[in-house]
């Protein structure tokens, strides 16, 4: 059953955000049963909304890959994250999606400055 997932993270920066992103290199390798990342900054820190085709698919990424990334970035704190079973997802504009969801943001923002 698809997922939406919840993260708060209370006094992580946009850079320490941006490095764990970049690091994790999601665009080359996105992890399996992904389906849809979003974030935004707060005057608090963090946070994270994404979409999940299951539980377990966020779990194994949380541990394998998101965990690691993080203690290796000397990031400390940790998020509040809740999961829940996801009743509807729309999107107004799928093309729109498509057409700037191919890259995440850090990577679009390197490339177009480059």
């Amino acid at each position: 059953m698809a997922v939406a997932m919840t993260m708060h993270w209370p006094g992580l920066t946009s850079d320490q955000y941006d490095a764990v992103m970049a690091k994790l290199g999601l665009d080359a390798n996105p992890p399996a049963g992904a389906v849809l990342h979003a974030a935004s900054e707060t005057d608090h820190g963090i946070e994270v909304f994404d979409v999940w085709q299951t539980e377990q698919a966020f779990n194994g990424f949380l541990e394998q890959r998101l965990l690691p990334v993080v203690s290796e970035l000397g990031i400390t704190g940790e998020p509040s994250i809740t999961i829940v079973p996801l009743h509807n997802l729309y999107a107004a504009d799928p093309q729109m999606i498509d057409r700037i969801g191919a890259i995440s943001l850090p990577a679009a923002v390197a490339s177009w400055a480059s």
